[in-house]
């Protein structure tokens, strides 16, 4: 009875051995693909010598049991072969796996369309287990679900036990089906992972200096050394490692041993504000999986404020036009727009600009609710675009708010309507140096257009004269239509930002000859010509004229003018 009992003991742990050889080594439950199609789960064949026919071997799920089936290469599993286990729904529906799977590999399937259940679970982890065809669960894991989809659950030592340490996340997308397990240890395998990059400090602002931290880390059996870590700043952002763009290098001689890892750091000074995207390259002669060694990470460094100002609001535009601001950069260095934030007073308001736009220093750009703006201006190709996300701007007040791109508040203004621009006329600064949020910096654009997008303002000033000022050229000026001196160029300066202007021409008696401009608004600044001519269109007679200037700005409560001498004479 005694030996009878030790006979069935051998017996059974001799079906054991043989059959738990083959053991599950891959799972992937949340494919990148079609979830209908795309699943699959690996098995692998420890033996070193010895064949296994999977005729009548199942797969569960714990809700289900699956059949496996020949895909026209048969059930014989070879030793140290991986077979591969794809959804009956995937062969004639998916090839996302064509390119991946090796010859060696053998291709198996279900005699259903999906695993278990309506197929394996992304949302609670399910139990797979592995079935012999005698009913033996032969191997058996319970999937994480820390994974990103396309990122299978891989078994680390395809020997060792089925618990959960010895299982990982596939390091690469779409998983290894077929092959070698990306998280299986090599001899040599040193890695440096982008989720290790740090950044101290978490703000850093312009100007400042950043640390850029990582690991490195020996996921091989045997101890490395004589490595290297290579720091680049991707400025084309193609993600590639290019010696022109190498800002730091640091050598490792001593050894690291197996499952260990290594610190390094590296300083990088006077950060420019901006996006800036770093990548950390690892090189080691040795190493047997290079896919690892290549490490990326974005850092975001805020802006100085008022490094960009808003400089003109359209808020009031006309029925057939759209709402526009512009915007001028004050800062010494080209700012990328991308990214960036511009609202009104509901802050809340999402519209952030997804694309690269370039603004140079002391340059303007313009963004628009719609292409309507270039029915009624002309803005300088590369000064404006188009955000269907603009806001809406009341016409009685309203603020405007710009946030750079890591949410900085940049320049914000708060303006009513008594600052000015209406019905078709936008709200300019007279100075984009000059504060924002004053109202005496702003008023109405006074060209006929109703503003100027992507140019300097209309009523733009940069140092206001002490008194009103006129400047003629040529004087004398001869307009006998021989096409030389024809024209009196007149150029007044004003100690005002805005005002309405009259120009008058008076004859050495005090008459009134011609009204050269009437009431018309202006900035500080503006040049009109005299053809010659009086009010009846009549070429005056040669002579002394006196030209008058007078200027108004009734808000401010200023009249000013000023008054010079014009030669009119024939040719001799």
């Amino acid at each position: 009875m005694r030996s009878e009992l030790g006979c069935l003991i051998i017996s059974f742990v001799f079906v054991g051995e043989v059959y738990s050889q083959v053991v599950l080594s891959e799972i992937m439950f949340d494919a990148a693909g079609n979830e209908a199609h795309d699943e699959f789960v690996e098995i692998f064949n420890t033996s070193e010598i010895e064949a296994v026919d999977l005729s009548g071997w199942q797969i569960s799920d714990g809700a289900g049991f699956d059949t496996i089936t020949e895909a026209d290469e048969g059930l014989v599993l070879q030793p140290g072969q991986f077979g591969i286990i794809l959804d009956a729904s995937y062969f004639g529906n998916s090839t996302s796996y064509a390119d991946l799977l090796p010859s060696s590999c053998l291709i198996l399937t279900i005699d259903n369309l999906t695993f278990g259940n309506a197929g394996l679970s992304n949302s609670t982890p399910e139990t797979v287990s592995l079935i012999n065809s005698e009913g033996l669960i032969v191997s058996e894991y319970t999937y994480s679900l820390d994974n990103e989809a396309g990122f299978s659950d891989e078994k680390i030592d395809l020997a060792g036990a089925d618990s959960p340490d010895n299982w990982a996340n596939s390091r690469v997308l779409l998983g290894t089906p077929g092959r070698r397990n990306s998280v299986s240890p090599l001899n040599y395998d040193l890695a440096i992972l982008s989720k290790d990059l740090l950044f101290f400090p978490q703000n850093v602002r312009a100007g400042d200096t950043a640390a850029i931290i990582g690991l490195i880390k020996n996921f091989g059996l045997q101890p490395a050394q004589n490595f290297s870590a290579i720091l680049y700043e991707d400025q084309n952002e193609n993600s590639t490692p290019e010696i022109n763009e190498q800002i730091g290098h640091i050598d490792f001689l001593n050894a690291l041993a197996s499952s260990d890892s290594e610190r390094f750091e590296f300083s990088y000074e006077n950060i420019a504000a901006g996006r800036h995207s770093f990548l950390v390259e690892l090189l080691f002669s040795e190493d047997e999986d290079t896919t690892n060694n290549l490490a990326q990470k974005e850092l975001l460094i805020g802006y100085s404020e008022r490094a960009l100002v808003v400089n003109e609001i359209m808020y009031s535009p006309l029925t057939d036009q759209s709402e526009w601001v512009e915007v001028f950069n004050l800062s010494s260095e080209t700012v990328n727009l991308n990214r960036w934030r511009l609202t009104d007073s509901n802050t809340a308001t999402t519209n952030v600009i997804d694309t690269n736009i370039l603004v140079p220093p002391d340059g303007y750009f313009v963004l628009a609710k719609d292409s309507s703006l270039l029915k009624h201006f002309k803005p300088p190709v590369g000064t404006f675009t188009f955000l269907k996300s603009l806001p809406a701007f009341n016409d009685n007040f309203d603020s405007v708010i710009l946030y750079d791109l890591i949410g900085n508040q940049i320049d914000r203004v708060n303006y009513t309507s008594d600052w000015g621009g209406d019905n078709g006329f936008s709200l300019e600064k007279i100075n984009p140096q000059l504060t924002s949020n004053d109202s005496l910096n702003w008023s109405s654009s006074v060209v006929f257009e109703g503003g100027t997008p992507g140019e300097r303002n209309s009523i733009f000033s940069d140092v206001l004269v002490s008194d009103a000022t006129i400047t003629i050229s040529p004087n004398p000026f001869s307009p006998d239509g021989d096409s030389h001196e024809d024209f009196a160029v007149i150029t007044f300066k004003l100690p005002l930002t805005t005002a309405a202007v009259n120009v008058k021409i008076y004859d050495l008696r005090g008459r009134l000859i011609r009204f050269l401009v009437n009431n018309e608004p202006s900035g500080s600044e503006k040049t009109i010509v005299w053809d010659g001519k009086d009010h009846n269109k009549q070429m005056a007679r040669m002579g002394i004229y006196v030209v008058y200037l007078q200027a108004l700005n009734a808000q401010a409560g200023q009249v000013k003018s000023a008054k010079q001498t014009v030669v009119l004479a024939n040719r001799l």
